[in-house]
């Protein structure tokens, strides 16, 4: 579907309703990515997602779970204090702060929407995102903005504009067949696939399902 994976100096964006799959995806992300050997940041807001404990226990679950790069080559980091100092100083500098001391290759972000929302200023943050879009190509690194925006939010908001690629998963309660799907709206740099997929979430984690109705695994590759 990606026509190859994401590429590096990439800023992509996994977005779909509650229940879509959207964090499952990232982690399944960033633990292929660890896997060949990239550091990854998995920055989150703390109080408005899973706690560490709780996300240790759901990610045992799944096969490309791997417990000896938790929080080594895949940092986990409460972005919190970076948007409270940011609300002062910068969101950038905040944050490519922590990625130096990491030495990440891939930055994740979940949920980017809740970062912004917790931010004084839409045009502070706005700023902020383009920014870092511009860090993440000058750097060569990859970054993934996991966020609650539906078709109509990629439409009308103007971070999408300059993201270099959109990934819009839905849930089963959003579709008539009662299933996931999976879509690349956008993706710079590559031929990739406009055609809608289904998906399914298995012990493998998020899977797509071919034509013939065989199952095989969704590869994220950062290269």
């Amino acid at each position: 579907m990606l026509g190859g994976g994401i590429t590096r100096g990439s800023t992509v964006y996994v977005c779909g309703v509650p229940g879509s799959g959207k964090t499952i995806l990232a982690e399944q992300m960033a633990y292929a990515s660890a896997a060949t050997g990239i550091n990854v940041l998995y920055m989150y807001l703390a109080g408005f997602s899973e706690s560490i404990v709780n996300r240790v226990r759901s990610l045992q679950n799944f096969e490309f779970f791997d417990v000896s790069a938790f929080n080594v080559s895949v940092a986990y980091h409460d972005i919190f204090p970076v948007i409270r100092a940011a609300q002062s100083t910068d969101l950038l500098y905040s944050i490519t702060s922590v990625i130096q001391q990491q030495r990440a290759g891939l930055l994740v972000i979940d949920s980017i929407r809740t970062v912004l929302e917790r931010l004084d200023e839409f045009e502070k943050g706005q700023k902020s995102l383009r920014q870092l879009t511009e860090f993440v190509s000058e750097q060569s690194l990859a970054a993934v903005l996991v966020g609650e925006y539906q078709q109509d939010d990629i439409v009308k908001q103007p971070q999408f504009a300059f993201a270099d690629g959109v990934i819009l998963l839905t849930a089963p309660y959003e579709a008539p067949d009662g299933k996931r799907h999976v879509r690349v709206l956008k993706m710079r740099g590559v031929d990739h696939s406009y055609e809608g997929q289904q998906v399914c979430i298995t012990s493998s984690g998020l899977q797509l399902h071919s034509e013939t109705s065989q199952q095989a695994d969704v590869q994220m590759r950062i290269g």
